[in-house]
C-alpha cells in the first residue's frame, strides 16, 4: 500500500517528530511504501494565492507534485501538534493549497462530492493540555470534527483512527512517551 504522511512541526526534538518516526517505521516494517512530506523541512509555501483560489491559470508545480503523490496513494495521514485548537498554519496552508476545489472536492448541485474516495486516512495529534480539559471545553470535539469530518471526510478519505496524545510537556516521562509510541505502532498494525 502507498502512503503519504504529511508532517508539520518545526522542532527537531518534539514528541510529534518521534511519533512520525515511529509511524513511518512501523508502516515500512509492514511492507508499505511511504512518502513523508515534512512541510517545514521542505520549506513548503502555505500561502494560497488569489489565482489559486480563483482556479485561474495552471496548477503551481509544487502543488501538482503533492496532488500527484496523493492521487497515487491508498492512504493519507496527517501528523501534527494541536495549536490554538487547530493545526499549525503550515499544515492549514497545505490543506488550503493541495486539497483544492476540483482536485479533492467539488460541488454537485447542492451536495459536496469528495474526489479522494477509496483512501484511508489516519490522524496523529498531540497537545500539552490534558484530555479532561479538552473534553470539558469542547476543544477535542472541535478539532476532531474539523480534521476528521470537514477536511478528510469531505474529500472522501475514510478516517480509520484519530490518535491524540495529551498532557505532553516538561513533566512527560520516558515511560509515557514509550506507551504513546506503542499505541502508534499498534494502530498501524491494526489498520494497515
Amino acid at each position: 500500500m502507498k502512503h503519504v504522511v504529511v508532517f508539520a512541526h518545526p522542532r527537531s526534538g518534539s514528541f510529534i517528530r518521534q511519533a512520525v518516526g515511529a509511524y513511518v517505521d512501523e508502516l515500512e516494517q509492514c511492507g508499505h511504501a511511504v512518502t513523508v512530506r515534512d512541510l517545514y523541512a521542505m520549506g513548503f509555501n502555505p500561502v494560497l494565492s488569489e489565482e489559486e483560489l480563483a482556479g485561474t491559470g495552471p496548477v503551481p508545480e509544487d502543488i501538482q507534485r503533492e496532488q500527484d503523490l496523493i492521487t497515487a496513494s491508498q492512504a493519507v495521514s496527517f501528523v501534527f501538534p494541536i495549536w490554538w485548537a487547530g493545526m499549525p498554519a503550515m499544515l492549514k496552508g497545505y490543506v488550503d493549497r493541495v486539497f483544492s476545489y476540483g482536485f479533492a472536492w467539488e460541488m454537485r448541485g447542492e451536495e459536496v462530492e469528495g474526489k479522494l474516495h477509496g483512501r484511508k486516512g489516519l490522524i496523529v495529534t498531540s497537545s500539552g493540555a490534558p484530555m479532561a480539559f479538552l473534553e470539558a471545553t469542547g476543544e477535542r470535539q472541535a478539532f476532531t470534527v474539523t480534521q476528521d469530518v470537514a477536511i478528510m471526510g469531505l474529500c472522501g478519505i475514510r478516517v480509520v483512527e484519530h490518535l491524540h496524545f495529551d498532557d505532553l510537556g516538561p513533566h512527560t516521562t520516558p515511560a509515557q512517551v514509550d506507551d504513546d509510541i506503542r499505541r502508534i505502532r499498534a494502530s498501524v498494525r491494526n489498520h494497515f
